[in-house]
């Protein structure tokens, strides 16, 4: 009696914990996500504000239009996915200025992170910090915007890593992992330096970790001190990460049961 008793608890404990992560914070429908000039979040429940920062709470399929300055978006590891080059772009920071993305998975864009001066004003001080951008056509795009970082991000399975057109100066991109290309184009040279590119086949005779020769990229530009091991990369889905240890704390907990109504039971029996 206390084994099926066990067992039955043991399957209504993982039951629950499968209908309280049916997707794991996932939004199958792709929609577009609204960060207003007033702070307000428009089009998601997955996306928390405390103060100006903005905290991802499970994956999203979608896009985001960011319209307030002076914020951080948080990933916390998850990922915002896109359907291909059908999805236009993941991050639209066409009109933000002082925006901070990080720890995020962005992935099958036609574009990454947009950072587009257009008529809404001029996109600047952006920084992409530790995020992992892949299978897009261009991850992230500057287009006349200034005076931005790109640093400690991963780049893989892009057609372009990143694209530099249209005179967007004072850009700075070091200590991330490339495997493509960088386009720079009618636009002043944006420093790029401290880079792990893939396809580098330099020597590094004093074992410091940057290579001996500078890497050429877009025929005559160049990382002059590239690195010689890839950077640390966040990990691409972590958002089974809750799930798996809720299943092993529910496991765990059921065993201990399981063991005490034998002990119980022998008790009675004696």
């Amino acid at each position: 009696m206390g084994d099926r008793r066990a067992v039955l608890l043991m399957l209504l404990i993982l039951c629950s914990a499968l209908v309280a992560f049916p997707n794991v914070g996932m939004v199958n429908a792709e929609e577009t996500i609204y960060i207003k000039s007033d702070g307000s979040i428009e089009g998601t429940e997955l996306l928390q504000r405390n103060n100006n920062t903005y905290t991802f709470l499970g994956d999203i399929s979608g896009n985001i239009v960011v319209s307030k300055d002076f914020i951080t978006i948080d990933g916390s590891g998850y990922a915002l996915k896109g359907k291909g080059s059908d999805s236009q772009t993941g991050i639209n920071l066409s009109s933000g200025k002082n925006v901070t993305v990080t720890n995020l998975v962005i992935m099958d864009y036609f574009i990454g992170i947009s950072l587009n001066s257009g008529q809404a004003g001029t996109t600047t001080n952006i920084t992409i910090l530790n995020n992992y951008i892949r299978d897009c056509d261009i991850g992230i795009e500057f287009l006349g915007s200034p005076n931005n970082l790109i640093k400690y991000n991963t780049f893989k399975k892009n057609s372009i890593d990143i694209a530099i057109n249209y005179v967007s100066g004072d850009n700075l991109i070091t200590h991330n992992n490339l495997d493509s290309y960088v386009q720079v184009w009618l636009s002043d040279q944006p420093t790029i330096d401290m880079n792990y590119w893939t396809d580098y086949n330099g020597t590094d005779s004093d074992g410091d970790g940057i290579g001996d020769t500078p890497y050429f990229y877009h025929d005559i530009l160049q990382d002059s001190h590239p690195l010689t091991e890839p950077l640390p990369v966040i990990p691409e889905f972590p958002s089974w990460t809750p799930l798996l240890i809720t299943l092993v704390a529910v496991v765990t907990l059921a065993i201990i049961y399981r063991q005490r109504l034998r002990k119980h039971d022998g008790e009675r029996r004696g």
